[in-house]
C-alpha cells in the first residue's frame, strides 16, 4: 500500500542551511501552502523559503502558483519547453486550454521579459508552453535546477502568467 502524504511545518526553523522539501506528496501547513502548487520535489532554501512567503503575502491569486524545479528539457534553448503536471493542468488550466492559445508570459527576475508563449494541453493530460520558451528562459537567466514560481492570471479576455525566479 502506497504511503500517503508527508506534512511538514516549517514554523520551529533557526537555521539559514536549512533545507525544506515540497512536492506532489510532501505537503506542508504554512499560511503560503494552500496558494501553491509544487510540480515536482522542491528543495527550498531560507531564501527561497523567504521569497515564497513573501509573494504569497503580498498576493494570493485565483489560481495557484506553481512552483517547480526547472530542468534540463526546460531550459533547452532550442527546443525547449515548460510542462505543468496533470493535476495542476486538469484543476487550474483546463478551462483556458480547450483550444492551443497563445499567452502574454512576463518576468522580472533580472531582466524585464514580456513576450507571448504558446500553451496547449496535450494528449497526456500536461499543459506545455512551447513557442518562445527559451526567450523567456534567457531573459530570465533560468538555470537548470532554479526553483520558479508561475502565477497564472485570468486577465481581460485571456489567461496570462508571471514567472518569478526564487532566490538562491
Amino acid at each position: 500500500m502506497a504511503a500517503g502524504p508527508s506534512y511538514i511545518d516549517l514554523s520551529d526553523s533557526k537555521s539559514d542551511e536549512e533545507t525544506w522539501l515540497r512536492g506532489p506528496t510532501i505537503y506542508g501547513m504554512e499560511f503560503f501552502d494552500k496558494h501553491c502548487h509544487f510540480g515536482n520535489e522542491v528543495e527550498l532554501t531560507k531564501a527561497n523559503l523567504d521569497h515564497l512567503k513573501s509573494q504569497v503575502n503580498d498576493y494570493k491569486p485565483q489560481i495557484p502558483y506553481y512552483v517547480c524545479k526547472m530542468g534540463k528539457t526546460t531550459n533547452n534553448l532550442t527546443r525547449g519547453k515548460m510542462t505543468f503536471n496533470k493535476e495542476y493542468t486538469e484543476e487550474h488550466l483546463k478551462n483556458y486550454l480547450t483550444v492551443p492559445t497563445t499567452i502574454p508570459i512576463t518576468s522580472n527576475t533580472n531582466a524585464w521579459v514580456g513576450t507571448r508563449v504558446r500553451i496547449n494541453k496535450v494528449a497526456t493530460g500536461h499543459a506545455v508552453i512551447t513557442t518562445n520558451w527559451p526567450d523567456v528562459v534567457m531573459g530570465a537567466e533560468i538555470k537548470d535546477g532554479d526553483i520558479c514560481m508561475f502565477c497564472f492570471y485570468d486577465g481581460t479576455r485571456e489567461l496570462g502568467c508571471f514567472v518569478t525566479r526564487l532566490s538562491n
